[in-house]
């Protein structure tokens, strides 16, 4: 900026008194709302907790998946494909993705019930109630008056929302911290049932055969999640309850299914999907009260789920919980649970769909298994990482295939897109490493990052090298790096001294020549690196504990932004020292800091854009001493840069903000003068990690999504 223009908006902000001497505003045009983009996953396959599979007891072909982060699902037989049902919802209800239950109406294919809610703690909102009327395409949302946890432990049980089969008007749900709630409206109003004690509740679940259509069901089946006798009943449509005699003692109910006159349940003694140490599956004969134990082998780790095949209810299947050393196992009887055979230890595995889970992934959390209604050799389990089906559930040896098509749930907390090299696109995801794509998108990679670290919380390239990466996780010594372009990662020599609480999360910067690393471990002062991590030494000069970039063109320069300061620190000597720009852009509070990011303008030096949360958008242009508003965003959340537009050489803009009032995505191609909305509002996709351009093909961008994996969108 001219030096003229400088001191003349210096004058006019002296002369009206405002408080920041330093912001300057930029004025520009209303944004449209009428950019098309066409959005789809960037496939890894599978990669989270699938905690419930629910198939409509009536209709062929019509089953549902829940999930404890990543929304719900039903099952497309013309595409052969899993849809995402939630989609529609954004940043504002994000926490909806979290499913602990999901209840389907008997007598009507097109309803669907989902309860909402990923945690119960002190800073946790209250849980959603939605209702659907056509498949999951609308939905219509009910506060609940409680929280729901629905990324928390217990997950993975039976349902807690349950609709009366003689009475469909009529739904109960169990909480896991306030106890049992009634609706007489089919879900619109909800009241709590006074009469039942136990506030942690693992399933409800419906005696059909104990009333008549039109009337309501008599008999009702709740287990509390209690460690000495769990499970109640009714016989009064839920008036009074009572603990059911002869029941287990220190086990509690998990899942259950009716078939006839009985009541199979699997007990463990921890609601998992971690810590069942033992458990029981046992059938209660509901006429005569008799408990029977179905002695499925035991092992170590308890039983949740159970499925009995209602046309011949001598098929059961049965999953165990938490058998760490030899894995989870899925077990059979065809005789009504006298003999037990296991269908996953002598199986056949199917990984084309995702060969990542070939390698270390055991069947593990096996919360659900289920059999399809109109095919007893159709079944399904979930796990910690995905979804399994076989087609020969009876024989000798049934093969298992990864049934994970278009079901994407890895957490990527930071995604890459090098400006040239055979990589184009890289991921650091929870629990899964995260993956390396060249040019096709539509299929798994044939590995995850190697050698695995499980969860990646961190990668970056050297922008002029882009062979040349790091990145950063949670094991010792927390850091890797690759020079082949992610193909293969070599751990740091050593971790920093000050590195005691893992890697951090998008918490590292390599130079633009790939010679020094910065570092910002959790927790931890900044330390630099120019031997690819041999040796550490702390960055001089006071640079506050924030996460550092590296300037893409002068490769001696990283950038570290105090959102609580609202200061930007440069570095001029490979990370050796920093100091503070005199420029300040807006501070925030604590709860909003991972709202608010810096990020480097590929191509140009000392230009970097700063997201303020609801402070809005800011930019500078010299390394932070002259700081300029962008007026039109009202609050900015998430910013990344892609290839410019056809005659320009600005980087084209991506941000996740709000603009005239309204919370979507973004893209501006002439440096934020002007935006075009790039969403819809059936594809806002919850809660967003990051957003980046394409630096090679102008107009595509990619969300790193929680438990969603990788979406990536570019023009219609």
């Amino acid at each position: 900026m001219k030096k003229s223009i400088v001191f003349f908006m210096l004058a006019l902000i002296f002369i009206f008194s405002c408080s920041k001497t330093s912001v300057f505003v930029k004025k520009q045009q209303n944004p449209t709302m009428e950019g098309k983009y066409v959005w789809r996953s960037v496939i890894a396959g599978g990669g989270g907790f699938i905690d419930g599979i629910i198939f409509h007891p009536k209709q062929k072909d019509l089953v549902y998946l829940r999930t404890d982060m990543g929304g719900a699902y039903r099952w497309d037989k013309k595409q052969n494909k899993w849809l995402p049902i939630l989609d529609m919802f954004g940043r504002n209800d994000a926490d909806n993705y979290g499913v602990l239950s999901l209840a389907l109406d008997p007598d009507n294919p097109k309803k669907i019930y989902l309860m909402t809610g990923k945690y119960t703690q002190d800073w946790a909102g209250k849980g959603v109630f939605l209702i659907s009327n056509d498949y999951g395409e609308n939905w219509q949302s009910v506060k609940l008056a409680f929280k729901v946890g629905g990324n928390e432990d217990g997950r993975g049980c039976g349902e807690r929302v349950a609709v009366d089969p003689n009475k469909t008007n009529i739904l109960f749900m169990g909480s896991t911290k306030d106890g049992l709630w009634k609706s007489n409206d089919s879900g619109n109003t909800w009241e709590k049932v006074t009469s039942f004690n136990p506030s942690n509740i693992n399933f409800v679940i419906f005696d059909k055969n104990s009333s008549v259509k039109g009337e309501a069901t008599k008999k009702i089946f709740v287990s509390a999640a209690e460690n000495s006798k769990s499970i109640y009943v009714s016989n009064d449509a839920g008036k009074t309850w009572s603990l059911v005699k002869g029941q287990p003692n220190a086990l509690m109910g998990i899942r259950a299914d009716i078939a006839g006159d009985n009541l199979f349940i699997t007990f463990s003694d921890f609601p998992g999907p971690n810590g069942a140490t033992w458990g029981k599956v046992m059938k209660y004969n509901i006429l005569t009260g008799v408990w029977t134990d179905l002695k499925v082998p035991e092992g170590q780790g308890g039983f949740s789920g159970i499925s009995v095949y209602q046309k011949d209810p001598n098929i059961i299947a049965v999953s165990t919980l938490d058998r760490w050393g030899e894995g989870d196992e899925v077990f059979l009887s065809l005789d009504g649970g006298k003999t037990w055979k296991p269908t996953l230890k002598n199986a056949k595995w199917d990984y084309s769909y995702a060969p990542y889970v070939s390698r270390e992934f055991k069947p593990h959390w096996i919360a659900d298994v289920k059999i399809n209604p109109f095919d007893s050799n159709h079944a399904l389990f979930v796990t910690g990482y995905g979804l399994w089906a076989t087609k020969n559930f009876k024989s000798k040896n049934p093969v298992w295939y990864f049934n994970n098509e278009n079901l994407e749930q890895t957490v990527p907390l930071q995604i890459i897109s090098p400006a040239n090299g055979k990589a184009h696109l890289l991921s650091a995801c929870g629990d899964v490493d995260g993956f390396r794509y060249e040019d096709d998108f539509s299929k798994s990679p044939p590995d995850r990052h190697s050698p695995p670290r499980w969860t990646t919380l961190s990668i970056v390239c050297a922008w002029q090298n882009p062979d040349k990466m790091v990145k950063t996780f949670n094991k010792p010594p927390y850091g890797a790096y690759s020079v082949d372009n992610g193909i293969k990662w070599t751990d740091f020599t050593k971790k920093p001294d000050v590195a005691k609480n893992g890697g951090g999360t998008r918490s590292i910067a390599i130079s633009a020549d790939g010679k020094s690393i910065v570092w910002y471990p959790e927790k931890a002062e900044l330390v630099y690196s120019l031997d690819d991590g041999k040796t550490w030494s702390k960055c001089e000069g006071g640079v506050p504990p924030a996460r550092p970039i590296a300037d893409t063109v002068n490769p001696k320069k990283f950038y570290v932004y105090d959102s609580n300061s609202g200061r930007m620190w440069v570095s001029e000597d490979y990370g050796k020292s920093f100091a503070k720009k005199s420029g300040e852009f807006e501070y925030v509070t604590k709860w909003t800091v991972d709202d608010c990011m810096a990020a480097v303008v590929p191509g140009f030096e000392n230009h970097l854009w700063v997201t303020a949360d609801t402070k809005g958008l800011f930019y500078t242009e010299d390394a932070g001493d002259t700081v300029i508003k962008v007026e039109k965003v009202e609050e900015a959340y998430r910013i990344g840069f892609g290839k410019e537009a056809p005659g320009n050489s600005y980087p084209t803009i991506f941000i996740q903000g709000k603009i005239d009032g309204v919370v979507a995505f973004f893209r501006s191609d002439d440096m934020g003068n002007t935006w075009v909305r790039i969403n819809d509002d059936r594809h806002q996709f919850g809660w967003i990690h990051c957003i980046i351009g394409d630096p090679r093909i102008f107009g595509r961008c990619y969300l790193a999504v929680e438990g969603r994996g990788v979406m990536l969108g570019e023009m219609e």
